[in-house]
């Protein structure tokens, strides 16, 4: 089965100039077997609240259609932020396993992050093949 995973931005928050409007959430779907059963994300930005910003994840990362209904059931809020970055990762393989997100104060620590927790479930014979594929910074972090 292949991986599927959900990069979705939310581009009407950042159109949110406001730094008032700093607050982000990150939902992730994690199956016991990512090879099989896909990962998806939804990440959502510059929310006023963090329930907003968490339901906004949700959605998004349960209204991924290329992943199964059973992995898109498995959403769940795994970070709330505020004035940092966040980044998602995959292996584009399909039937690999690696996959990964951060959560940092900036874009590039998160990107870094995200692609180390990648590798390190792809696999030896996979590293350096995991891909950035989100990622995006909340208020005034950057």
């Amino acid at each position: 089965m292949k991986k599927y995973l959900a990069a979705t931005t939310l581009l009407a928050a950042f159109a949110l100039s406001s730094p008032a409007y700093s607050i982000g959430a990150l939902a992730v779907a994690e199956p016991a077997d990512v090879a099989a059963d896909g990962y998806a994300v939804g990440i959502a930005y510059q929310h006023k609240t963090a329930s907003d910003a968490e339901e906004r994840a949700l959605r998004e990362c349960q209204s991924v259609e290329e992943a199964p209904p059973s992995t898109r059931k498995l959403c769940k809020i795994v970070r709330t932020f505020e004035n940092q970055c966040g980044a998602a990762a995959i292996d584009p393989k399909n039937g690999t396993p690696g996959a990964g997100w951060a959560i940092a104060e900036t874009l590039v620590l998160a990107r870094r992050d995200a692609l180390q927790r990648c590798e390190d479930t792809a696999g030896r014979d996979r590293k350096g093949e995991c891909r950035v594929t989100l990622e995006g910074c909340d208020g005034r972090a950057k």
